[in-house]
């Protein structure tokens, strides 16, 4: 456990690399997903000489639940309170961050994210329901962010989590989130304005990632987003998954254990060349057989 600036305590998990290059990286969760699901691709990385940090927001998975806890406390606070963390646990490394979906939605809520040099942002996306396909994908976003989560939040306390593919969210995270959705700004503060505090921080490159077969992620919602961080250095990949050798990826799909390594791999190329840590040889990213895998990952908890 890892004590947020206001003392709160997230579980995080540590993946050290048996030889380290120089770089360590920040894992964003996606909303209401457990810092477990990215276990196998943070230990892929670390094989690739990264320290990788993995945690869950307040109220998900094993942190604690503060009543009043709200999704601009994940990017504010806890964010934030986890790159202090990483740069404590890794002295002298340059940082990089994963951010799979939510958690490429808030770089700017976090007063440090200038320590931060570079990104990948898989499946990250405006959530506001206008930026969906017209049609039943809209109106099931209209009906998420409208009477979904209010409707069931008040009636039992929480949302089903298993309605998105997540965990449950507590009602206040829920209901704070809703309120994104429904404000055409998305990322929003308690009247619904805009909430852009750090976002010209957002400097460094980003390798941003989606794909076309991901329903929570469609490209005019993930381009949407990308208006949000205008001094980034960003490099746009709208992927099919046959070109990462894989049958089907959709919104989570790559980060499961059944994606190409290959993938990984590519990424762990991307990002040693923007961090400059040492570099393993290049992958191609089409490449549709898995890299060899190098040594072993020493996952341990951090805290």
């Amino acid at each position: 456990m890892l004590a947020a600036r206001d003392g709160v305590r997230l579980a995080a998990t540590l993946f050290e690399p048996a030889t380290p290059n120089g770089a360590a990286i920040l894992v964003n969760s996606g909303t209401g997903i457990p810092r477990q699901f990215y276990g196998a691709f943070a230990a892929h990385l670390a094989l690739r000489g990264f320290a990788v940090l993995t945690y869950d927001y307040r109220a998900i998975g094993g942190s604690e639940a503060p009543p009043a806890a709200t999704v601009e406390q994940w990017g504010a606070v806890d964010q934030a309170s986890m790159i202090e963390h990483l740069a404590r646990l890794r002295p002298g490394a340059r940082l990089g961050l994963i951010g799979h979906s939510f958690g490429g939605q808030v770089l700017g809520l976090a007063d440090n994210i200038r320590d931060i040099d570079a990104a990948v942002l898989i499946c990250s996306q405006s959530g506001h329901w206008r930026h969906w396909p017209r049609g039943r994908r809209r109106l099931r976003m209209l009906a998420l962010w409208w009477f979904l989560i209010p409707g069931l939040t008040a009636a039992t306390g929480r949302f089903p989590g298993a309605w998105i593919g997540t965990a449950n969210l507590p009602a206040n995270i829920a209901r704070s989130w809703a309120r994104w959705g429904r404000s055409p700004h998305y990322v929003c503060d308690a009247r619904g304005r805009p909430l852009r505090p750090h976002n010209d921080d957002v400097r460094f490159a980003i390798r941003w990632m989606s794909f076309v077969d991901d329903p929570i992620a469609p490209f005019g919602a993930v381009e949407a987003l990308r208006s949000y961080y205008p001094k980034a250095e960003v490099e746009r990949r709208h992927l099919a998954p046959a070109d990462l050798g894989a049958d089907a990826v959709g919104h989570f799909g790559f980060f499961r254990r059944s994606m190409p390594r290959a993938s990984w791999d590519e990424i762990a190329h991307w990002l040693m060349k923007s961090l400059g840590g040492t570099r393993h040889a290049p992958v191609d990213l089409r490449a549709a057989e898995p890299a060899g895998m190098v040594g072993r990952s020493r996952a341990a908890p951090a805290g």
